[in-house]
């Protein structure tokens, strides 16, 4: 009976010890994942942010972010009718903790080559031609912080992305309009 009583025991320990476990692994977070800027107003990108304003990276602030996210990246790019994929803004390795970025980031994260003038920081849309054009920013929750190869010369937006496919638990997009005067 002893016997019987011990393994009933031992058998409730462990049961309770993989609820323990589980509750651990169970996401609490169940929101979705979001992207916001108060720089944008109606889905247009304030000028303050582009060519004919101050040039200043826009503040972004994200939430929600999926249990297990280690780390986030942000990417702004647009894509003209010639094809040809601008990039704006490269940040990555921003740790965990971080669920924004102020108006003007130089600091935090590392950045990456935008494709405007080769440079590792924001530079400010200033898109030619009549109308509105559209650009895409998007946040990227990662199970680990993207690991960039040695050799690499320049970490440019497709580096980056490469870096996180495999790593990548959520994203969310912005996308903003912006039309020059």
């Amino acid at each position: 009976m002893k016997k019987m009583q011990l393994i009933i025991a031992l058998f409730s320990l462990f049961l309770m010890n993989c609820a323990k476990e589980e509750a651990v692994e169970t996401p609490t977070n169940t929101g979705v994942f979001t992207l916001e800027s108060s720089g944008v107003v109606n889905g247009v990108l304030d000028k303050k942010y582009t060519c004919d304003g101050q040039s200043f990276a826009p503040p972004l602030t994200w939430k929600n972010a999926p249990a297990g996210t280690k780390s986030f990246a942000v990417l702004m790019h647009h894509i003209p009718p010639t094809g040809d994929k601008h990039v704006y803004y490269v940040v990555y390795k921003l740790p965990s903790t971080v669920t924004s970025l102020p108006e003007n980031n130089t600091s935090i994260g590392s950045f990456g080559v935008n494709t405007v003038n080769g440079k590792n920081s924001y530079t400010p849309p200033c898109s030619q031609g009549p109308g509105a054009k559209i650009y895409v920013i998007t946040a990227y929750a990662l199970s680990a912080e993207p690991v960039i190869p040695a050799s690499t010369t320049k970490v440019t937006m497709d580096v980056v992305l490469d870096a996180i496919k495999a790593t990548t638990l959520a994203k969310s997009e912005l996308s903003v309009s912006y039309t020059r005067p």
